[in-house]
């Protein structure tokens, strides 16, 4: 099966040294290449409980789209995916289609989408940590210079955890003004 990867799990280093910590053979992680995905925009509008601050996700956005990785995975990468992203209860798996970058072939791959209940209606800040570990595995997977560039945009990384930050309704789905994309670093 394929798994569409958008956010920390770009980073296949961090992917497959998770793996490995939970037991699972990293034979299971197969070939991987960068892929899109058609009418669907990056959010961090979801508080994880892992980070203690904002994660990606991706939502509905005709026009626009999402660069990521797909990876050929076996159940148990799938069954240590599933647990790393909080499934059922905080993402949904989902099947997509996704295009290959080059070839611009279709394939449909499993990826995790934020369940209603717990996406926030503004995008919040990322920590550090979670920010390098995404741009990192942007720049080692080869996503386009344009794509990393709004990705250092969208993930405005803070020392204090989202509990510190007040507002954020967790109904609704208001977009980012362009104004707002500004990375305070």
């Amino acid at each position: 099966m394929h798994y569409f990867a958008y956010g920390s799990n770009l980073n296949f280093d961090h992917l497959r040294d998770y793996v490995t910590s939970h037991g699972v053979d990293t034979d299971g992680l197969g070939a991987h290449e960068v892929a899109i995905l058609e009418d669907h925009q990056l959010r961090s509008n979801y508080v994880s409980c892992t980070h203690g601050a904002a994660a990606c996700n991706v939502e509905l956005a005709e026009g626009s789209m999402v660069e990521g990785v797909v990876i050929q995975i076996s159940p148990a990468v799938r069954d240590v995916i599933r647990a790393k992203e909080g499934w059922p209860d905080r993402y949904q798996e989902v099947v997509v289609e996704v295009l290959n970058r080059d070839r611009r072939q279709p394939l449909r791959a499993i990826t995790y989408i934020v369940n209603p209940d717990h996406r926030l209606d503004v995008d919040m800040p990322v920590t550090p940590r979670y920010r390098r570990l995404v741009l990192e595995g942007a720049k080692a997977a080869g996503l386009s210079k344009f794509y990393q560039e709004q990705l250092a945009r969208l993930l405005r990384a803070t020392e204090a955890s989202v509990k510190d930050f007040a507002g954020g309704s967790r109904t609704g789905s208001r977009q980012m003004s362009p104004s707002s994309l500004a990375s305070p670093e």
